[in-house]
């Protein structure tokens, strides 16, 4: 009698996971395209809270050491606040990083930060936006906490810290494309991964209570990956039921129609599966990275998640 071989199919959480793993395995955009000397920073600020992680007041007197610290948080939060008006490519950023390290590099100024801007050509009015708004900051934070990276460090509750950045940095502006530059200044400084200033967020469970933004290209993954498809909201069956109708059309060699969802509609369901991954900032580092580079032009075979992926190449979302 032979032998049948029932294919594996992933589970929901097993698909979870690997886009996880594979956030574990590459580092965040902005880490990843810093200018030269502040990549060097990170890896200080890492081997600090590491090592002293446990003991604050050791940690801080440490990084007291570290020369350009509060020149570093300056700079993620000038990319933040441009990512507020529009997302930046990786190629933006790492041409907005040399045009940084070319003008600005240890002197900060107005000046020097408008030419850097102008230099990648950001508009002039944006530009001039941004430098006020980062200079703000910078004098409020120093007049309270005596410099940035204290204040950082200070943090202990993960929503406490995003309310201050939303109040400090973007003055208290609300709506998708504030929140999408709020979740990035955020997600760099609670995660071992990238600058865990924030140790008692970074080092406890308390980073795990990271709300992911929900951006078209981790919405894609989560979706056409099959991620979600044990989350039991109404939100969830209503696209369950969407994507069985479209495969029984297929079973039947019909003409079907795609599944076509507007983001508004489904990004509470891409951050609540991004909340119990079990890492959503690993997560949402793992998607955005699959959804930009392998999903929006469907290169399935080239993908890290190829052998558990749903394959719902029929899902579009806008």
């Amino acid at each position: 009698m032979d032998l049948i071989r029932m294919q594996h199919v992933a589970t929901a959480e097993e698909v979870r996971k690997k886009i996880v793993e594979h956030g574990a395995s590459i580092r965040d955009r902005v880490i990843e395209n810093l200018p030269h000397n502040y990549a060097l920073l990170v890896e200080q600020v890492k081997s600090i809270s590491r090592t002293y992680k446990t003991d604050f007041d050791t940690f801080v007197a440490s990084l007291s050491n570290v020369r350009g610290l509060d020149l570093l948080i300056t700079y993620t939060a000038l990319v933040a606040l441009l990512s507020k008006h529009r997302p930046l490519s990786d190629a933006e950023l790492k041409n907005l990083a040399a045009a940084y390290e070319k003008h600005v590099y240890d002197v900060f100024s107005a000046s020097r930060i408008r030419r850097a801007l102008e230099e990648v050509g950001v508009e002039k009015d944006v530009a001039n936006q941004v430098i006020t708004d980062v200079l703000r900051a910078s004098s409020v934070i120093n007049n309270k906490y005596k410099s940035l990276h204290l204040w950082i460090a200070k943090q202990r509750k993960i929503a406490d810290f995003e309310n201050g950045i939303r109040e400090v940095v973007f003055r208290g502006e609300g709506g998708n494309r504030v929140g999408r530059g709020v979740k990035l200044f955020l997600r760099l400084f609670i995660h071992e991964t990238n600058i865990p200033l924030a140790t008692k967020i970074a080092y406890g469970q308390e980073h795990k209570k990271y709300i992911l933004h929900g951006d078209m290209y981790t919405a894609l993954v989560t979706l056409r990956s099959g991620a979600f498809e044990d989350v039991p909201t109404l939100t969830a069956e209503r696209v369950k039921a969407r994507v069985a109708k479209r495969l029984l059309c297929e079973a039947k060699e019909g003409k079907c129609r795609d599944v076509v969802l507007r983001l508004e509609s489904i990004r509470g369901l891409v951050r609540h599966v991004g909340k119990i991954s079990g890492d959503p900032v690993l997560f949402e580092r793992g998607a955005y990275d699959i959804g930009s580079r392998y999903c929006k032009d469907l290169r399935c075979e080239e993908c890290p998640l190829k052998d558990i992926c749903r394959r719902h190449a029929f899902i579009k979302v806008k």
